[in-house]
């Protein structure tokens, strides 16, 4: 089964925790990178520079780190950001930044969110603009799909109309 897109801030946090005694950040980094593997929350589709989402929520968790006592985890990810940064340049990769994943597991890690709940909170989030899209694709001769279009989907049901839908009590459909 395929994850929802927000399973990467979950998967960074969990990456966070398996590197929270690790000592050797940079070394852990590029062997990673090293062996084709991804770095969590490295990369986005569209931005190719520093996603601003992903630069508000390093500051955000910084200051809620500080009044939580848990600083750890954003230092972490800023370590694991410079040496990620750092071993991209050293490929030629100089478009591939933090995204927003990057920096909201720490922070929703910080606000004592299970990190469970981190891929509905990323989809609820997300909810009301997907379905935007998804009306004006198939309803408003919408200019073809942009380069991020998620989740991907294809709506099947009926559309009534702006002023001609009507609701029907469940028991009476």
């Amino acid at each position: 089964s395929r994850s929802l897109p927000g399973g990467a801030n979950a998967q960074f946090m969990k990456m966070l925790l398996a590197l929270e005694q690790e000592e050797d950040i940079g070394g852990w980094v590029r062997n990673r990178l090293d062996s084709g593997e991804r770095i969590m929350g490295m990369g986005h589709a569209v931005y190719k520079t520093m996603d601003p989402r992903a630069r508000f929520l390093k500051e955000m968790g910084a200051r809620l780190g500080k009044k939580t006592g848990m600083e750890r985890w954003p230092e972490l990810s800023r370590q694991i950001e410079k040496a990620g940064l750092e071993a991209f340049a050293g490929k030629g990769k100089t478009d591939i930044q933090p995204n927003v994943d990057f920096y909201s597991a720490s922070l929703y890690y910080a606000m004592g969110i299970p990190i469970d709940l981190f891929s509905p909170l990323f989809a609820l989030s997300r909810v009301a603009g997907w379905a935007a899209h998804v009306i004006e694709e198939q309803y408003a001769d919408a200019a073809p799909k942009p380069a991020l279009y998620r989740p991907k989907s294809s709506y099947i049901g009926d559309y009534c109309g702006p002023d001609e839908c009507s609701f029907v009590p469940m028991d009476e459909r």
